[in-house]
């Protein structure tokens, strides 16, 4: 285990090293990262989070060191922060413990889009549930049973008054986070009656005078009051499948943990919990902290070894799980420092775009909206130490995540969620259009958004360089105003310039070169619309003597 550790530290040494002293003129690529899903011969330590603490401490401590740290205030005034260290050549993250690349690398089908994470159909509701523990406490109640076949399951209502608020956003959201590459448990849409639940045995409960005893059937009774009943008496609710292995606590989205030989990266610097911010303003998960992540000590194919999940997403969209979110939600921390001290400032005179028409429309949907929505000021309740490092090629990254979903995989996604009013339905799909392209406009724009490189053969048998526009793609901005300014160089010296149109678009590589081997050619392009140039982005092509061909070996982009 220590020898691992080691070996995966040496190596990600060895890539900040080379990263940052190579020449500007020369691209290495930076070695592979050693895979994190190695054996693990016993299980990490499980660990809990005291929330309480870990909010306050986020809030205070923590910004309270972020704002000291003078190192890190430099590099961002002189724009050059820190960029995320698990990235390839190719500013992508490969396939780990924590992020598989899915829908934006290789277009999901509806069918795998709708399946999800699932493995099965959800508990067996032809046979008795039994409980096996309860949680009586706060507005929404809950409890965990075992189905016929002996499958474990969380199961979650919706708020009273608001049925099918937090359900349907479970849903939706776990979908739209796995197709997008994350970890999730398999949570399901159920239906169920009370009469198909049993106690089992000494199951704790507390009552609502805070006396706790074992459940009895009148305590039952009461916990189903104060959950939303359809008229035919059946139940509606969100089935959390336990997810597989031996959970361990949470992670955190900073440090390492200690006692896993695998978790060798920072996590602040992981670009797929950096870039987790673009996915979380989109849907509106507020709540993406610590406490709503889960580690599990897996075993695939004899091979054990830690899993990250992200779990619960109830607060998402417009639920805040236990009703509606509050207008002010994702507009400010729950205690935010800087609202309160602007606030004494202006005497909180100015009214907040959140203050003004925020009634809800739908009590399925509760508070989601588009028309205010600004993707770059997006907060969650507390403080994020990885959405704090977030840097714009880090925001890149997740937009790429949130434009892979067409309209079509949103629409059929959205009706998971079996929303009785199709007014509902149709202004939750909107909302979620809309807020996705306000993500792709807002990043795309900060960046130059030229990406899918490849080396190709023309018909006339030399090679281009191909690329394809994303803002043009996935029609944020017109083909017919876009165009790319290019300038060649091999080793240093400049062979070509140009400028093309149009997306998807290809460079031509010069035939009247006379490479050798390891020679290596380097395109600068940049994008021009409507009269205004974007920052730069470089491609690097290597020269191969035994095929004469160019190699793409990597890209740098302007942050």
């Amino acid at each position: 285990m220590i020898l691992s550790k080691i070996t995966g530290l040496l190596n990600l040494i060895f890539l900040i090293v080379i990263v940052s002293c190579s020449g500007p003129a020369r691209f290495i690529p930076p070695p592979p990262l050693p895979d994190d899903r190695n054996h693990v011969p016993a299980s990490p330590e499980s660990k809990k989070i005291n929330t309480i603490f870990d909010s306050i401490d986020k809030v205070t401590a923590q910004q309270l060191k972020e704002s000291l740290d003078i190192a890190r205030q430099l590099r961002n005034l002189s724009g050059s922060p820190k960029e995320a260290l698990n990235v390839n050549a190719f500013g992508e993250v490969p396939n780990s413990s924590w992020f598989t690349n899915r829908n934006a690398t290789t277009q999901m089908s509806i069918e795998e889009i709708l399946r999800g994470p699932d493995k099965g159909s959800g508990p067996d509701t032809s046979r008795p549930w039994k409980i096996i523990r309860a949680k009586s406490e706060g507005v929404t109640p809950g409890f965990t049973i075992e189905d016929g076949r002996g499958d474990i399951y969380l199961i979650k209502f919706d708020p009273h008054g608001f049925p099918e608020l937090a359900t349907g956003a479970e849903i939706i959201s776990t979908k739209l986070f796995y197709a997008a590459g994350y970890n999730t448990p398999e949570n399901y849409l159920t239906y169920f009656r009370p009469e198909n639940l049993i106690i089992g045995e000494k199951v704790k409960y507390i009552d609502p005078r805070g006396k706790e005893h074992y459940m009895r059937p009148e305590d039952l009774s009461e916990l189903l009051e104060r959950v939303n009943s359809l008229p035919d008496g059946r139940i509606r609710a969100a089935a959390s499948k336990y997810v597989p292995g031996k959970p361990i606590g949470p992670f955190r989205y900073e440090s390492t943990r200690k006692d896993d030989p695998n978790d060798f990266i920072p996590h602040q610097h992981r670009r797929e919990l950096r870039g987790l911010y673009v996915m979380t303003s989109w849907l509106k998960h507020t709540d993406t902290k610590d406490g709503n992540s889960l580690d599990s000590y897996v075993t695939d194919n004899g091979v054990s070894y830690v899993r990250h999940y992200l779990i619960d997403f109830g607060s998402t969209l417009g639920s805040a799980a236990k009703g509606p979110f509050k207008p002010e939600s994702g507009y400010q921390h729950h205690v935010d420092l800087k609202a309160i001290l602007w606030s004494g400032i202006t005497l909180g005179l100015p009214v907040k775009d959140w203050e003004k028409n925020n009634d809800i429309k739908f009590n399925s949907i509760g508070r989601y909206r588009s028309d205010i929505f600004e993707p770059g000021k997006f907060k969650n309740n507390i403080p994020n130490p990885a959405f704090d490092l977030m840097t714009d090629l880090d925001g890149y990254w997740g937009a790429k995540l949130v434009m892979s979903f067409t309209d079509s995989q949103l629409a059929a996604v959205v009706k998971l969620a079996r929303y009785s009013d199709p007014g509902a339905e149709a202004h939750l799909l909107q909302v979620l259009r809309e807020r996705r392209d306000k993500v792709g406009k807002y990043w795309f724009g900060r960046v130059n958004p030229l990406d899918r490189f490849e080396v190709i053969i023309n018909d006339q048998g030399e090679q281009e360089l191909y690329f394809e526009d994303l803002a043009v793609s996935t029609g944020l901005e017109s083909r017919d105003r876009s165009s790319y300014l290019y300038d060649i160089r091999l080793d240093g010296e400049a062979v070509a310039d140009g400028r093309i149109w149009g997306s998807p678009a290809a460079v031509d590589i010069p035939t009247d070169m006379k490479p050798v081997d390891g020679d290596q050619m380097e395109i600068i392009i940049r994008t021009e619309r409507n009269g205004k140039l974007s920052k730069w982005l470089k491609a690097y092509l290597d020269y191969n003597k035994k095929t004469g061909r160019f190699i793409f070996v990597g890209i740098r982009r302007q942050g």
